[in-house]
């Protein structure tokens, strides 16, 4: 491996360590490596508000997903086409959901060193941090997450789920 190659692996390596909210606060522009370009990846986005109506982002019931060959159809449909859908009906209070919601945001609130404790395994997807890495010419999303195997039980891997905020686990 010659010097340029050495670097832009070390790059590579770095980006994996580095939190995306590490990188904004030292940069002052967008690193090449998160730049999507438009056609690429996601086709023609150019003309998008240029359609007579925007398309929606499709409605599962999830009630009726087993009574209903055409609900069913719809859901495969949109994770095929649209790769997300929202669900309705599916029997989980929006006071939980909320309560969800709050402390996520106390979790990505906590300063970097503490929410390092739960950085991810280089080959994992459970835990915190940004993108896998798997590819040189991979184009990384602008974010950090946290990812955490709820269901089965015997799939969690307890070591990734935040001791901070305190109601977190």
């Amino acid at each position: 491996m010659d010097e340029s190659q050495s670097a832009v692996a070390a790059g590579n390596h770095d980006s994996m360590n580095k939190q995306v909210q590490e990188i904004a606060a030292e940069c002052h522009q967008l690193p090449q490596r998160y730049i999507r370009q438009l056609d690429k990846e996601y086709g023609d986005v150019t003309n998008y508000a240029a359609a007579s109506s925007p398309a929606e982002i499709p409605v599962i019931d999830v009630s009726v997903l087993t009574s209903s060959p055409l609900e069913l159809d719809k859901l495969k449909s949109a994770v095929t086409t649209w790769g997300c859908f929202q669900a309705i009906n599916h029997g989980i209070e929006s006071s939980f959901l909320e309560k969800v919601c709050e402390i996520s945001e106390l979790f990505f609130q906590l300063p970097a060193d503490e929410k390092k404790k739960y950085l991810r395994e280089e080959d994992d997807i459970d835990g915190y941090g940004n993108d896998m890495i798997l590819s040189d010419d991979q184009i990384l999303d602008w974010t950090d997450r946290l990812y955490l195997t709820v269901l089965p039980k015997d799939k969690r891997k307890i070591q990734f789920w935040p001791q901070k905020p305190t109601h977190f686990r």
